[in-house]
């Protein structure tokens, strides 16, 4: 699943190697310019002057369009770009059920998956996370569709043995790549999972049930997102400014690293309070899952999920859980004491020194930062300067040091961007020049996912630039602050680091075909890089370089050279602008 270059990754933080090994040229993605990598995203000549010459379908865009998409502008051209990438699809579908096997079948199929994959990620990407945009209701349609469609054709038996009898012809397989026998036993495994094998009944309820799952699991983030209301006239003094409505006072979040006790507790018990509506939901959801994993075959849903998985089973699972319990209990009773201690200092005005659970979280992450301080030989950490701009400088220079890439600021075209505080930015590598861009979303917004995660939004292979985004919920202080107001706590500073690895790891790990490129592996082996990249910057020594003092210009200009400064959101988009004004 890695490249050569990401393999060297691990080795570089021990010292080993002293400069990684160079990956494959680009020169085929980058002739189309930093701002036209969809044009190379799909092999079909055909399909991709329809992307990237909207006027050809009626669709006489303004502007280019979210990512940079000219067919991603309004609700009617997003469900024009839905109609024109299922009607690819299924040209693609009956050329690979009419045609003889061939070793042209395994690109046939990337080039349906790599369709239909760019289309879905990044719908349904913008769907949870643009709520308030003008193009929601229809992402949201077209989401629904996509995820049918696709479990339409993880169930289509022409297609199946379309790839069976590929396989199983000693004459083609011979020809074949291990990467191109990979990518087509990955899709064997796909269709088998949703019971392919199954009689026509029983693949239709399969299709069925996947609709219900995902619905019903859009349905339940939502409703575990929602604010919850308190009575004004109990919230602690600290509560009072926030938002009401009804004599209530609404509640965004558990509220756990608050550094008063009172709020901690009264945020904690309102966000987990019992709702009908939300246990409904999941029981749903939990018996959709459960009929899913009956109808084609397995004991369970998790059985059915951990299949091929490094993990394998859910005895390995539990097994794995449960031996880990057993070796960290004597830690935890330890730590648990520190924290308790912790509190005691902290409150010692209340005779309740007990750990509850919205007291763990804040005293454990208050622990960390002594312990970083105190084990520094040089007896300091900026701890001070744990804002969104110094990571990003700190995440700039790691990548620097260790992996000869840069991470350049980039102006977005009009359009491209679903919210004006997303920043863009241009992945460098020293030799090859670009090779993929990280949009990051990083502020909390009214009816965003809370959650945090890595959207892959077009995968890297030999001819396309990858594309991601880094999705966070940190508080957003006011409209125009300076980066450096943008407090955020030592926990979420390993939080970004950990989602950098995952976007390390979709950047760097490319190959042929995009169905085993970057994080579409096993999920449990995709969490490895990101681990690693969090817990290398937990050392001391090595947060102590990561996270430096980093010279602000007064006129908000932007730093280059070993680091780089956001000032602003809004400024750090027109950064490249700013670079030929610099002393």
């Amino acid at each position: 699943m890695l490249c050569r270059r990401y393999g060297t990754v691990s080795d570089k933080l021990f010292g080993f190697l002293k400069k990684p090994i160079p990956i494959s040229t680009f020169n085929e993605a980058k002739k189309y310019g930093p701002n036209s990598c969809q044009e190379k995203i799909y092999p079909s000549e055909s399909f991709k002057d329809v992307v990237s010459n909207p006027k050809s379908v009626g669709v006489t865009p303004e502007k280019s369009g979210l990512f940079g998409n000219p067919l991603l502008t309004s609700p009617k051209s997003v469900l024009q770009y839905w109609e024109l990438c299922r009607q690819h699809c299924d040209s693609l579908v009956a050329d690979l059920t009419t045609r003889s096997p061939s070793p042209d079948t395994v690109r046939l199929f990337d080039d349906l998956s790599n369709s239909i994959c760019y289309f879905a990620d990044c719908i349904n990407f913008l769907a949870v996370n643009s709520p308030g945009h003008s193009m929601a209701g229809a992402t949201s349609l077209v989401s629904r569709n996509a995820a049918e469609y696709v479990e339409h054709l993880n169930t289509n038996v022409h297609l199946y043995r379309s790839i069976k009898d590929t396989l199983s012809d000693p004459t083609i397989v011979t020809h074949l790549s291990d990467e191109a026998l990979l990518a087509l036993q990955l899709l064997v495994h796909d269709m088998e999972k949703s019971g392919i094998s199954l009689a026509a009944e029983t693949r239709a309820g399969y299709v069925r049930d996947m609709s219900e799952i995902d619905r019903k699991g859009m349905e339940f983030v939502e409703l575990a997102q929602q604010p919850a209301d308190v009575d004004y006239e109990s919230t602690p003094t600290a509560m009072k400014g926030l938002p009401t409505r009804d004599g209530k006072v609404w509640v965004h979040g558990s509220g756990v690293d608050h550094p008063m006790d009172d709020v901690r507790e009264t945020s904690w018990r309102a966000y987990h309070r019992y709702d009908a509506a939300r246990e409904q939901c999941l029981l749903d959801l939990l018996h959709a899952r459960a009929q899913l994993a009956t109808r084609v075959g397995f004991n369970s849903f998790a059985e059915r999920e951990l299949e091929h998985t490094l993990a394998g089973t859910p005895y390995h699972v539990r097994s794995f859980l449960e031996n880990l319990h057993t070796e960290l209990k004597p830690f935890i009773k330890v730590e648990l004491e520190h924290v308790r201690h912790a509190k005691a200092e902290d409150v010692r005005h209340v005779s309740d020194h007990a750990i509850y659970p919205w007291c763990n979280y804040y005293y454990s992450n208050k622990l960390r930062q002594d312990f970083l301080r105190t084990n520094h030989e040089k007896g300091r950490l900026h701890l001070d300067l744990l804002n969104v701009g110094n990571v990003l400088n700190g995440i700039n220079l790691f990548c620097e040091e260790l992996l000869s890439l840069s991470l350049v600021p980039e102006v977005p075209m009009k359009g491209e961007l679903w919210c004006p505080d997303v920043v863009k930015l241009g992945v460098h590598d020293e030799e090859e020049g670009l090779i993929g861009y990280i949009y990051c979303d990083l502020y909390e917004r009214s009816g965003k996912d809370v959650r945090t995660a890595l959207h892959t939004i077009t995968c890297g292979t030999r001819s396309q630039l990858p594309v991601v985004v880094i999705s966070c919920s940190f508080p957003f202080l006011s409209p125009d602050p300076s980066f450096s107001y943008h407090k955020i706590t030592l926990d979420q500073v390993l939080t970004l680091f950990h989602e950098f690895g995952h976007a390390l790891h979709a950047i760097l790990g490319r190959t042929t075909f995009q169905h085993t490129s970057g994080t579409r592996g096993p999920t449990d082996f995709s969490e490895i890089p990101s681990s690693l990249l969090e817990n290398f910057i937990s050392h001391p020594e090595v947060y102590s370089k990561v996270i430096q003092p980093s010279l602000v210009y007064s006129d908000h200009h932007h730093s280059y050279g070993n680091t780089f400064m956001f000032n602003t959101p809004y400024q750090a988009q027109h950064a490249v602008l700013h670079m030929s004004r610099l002393p």
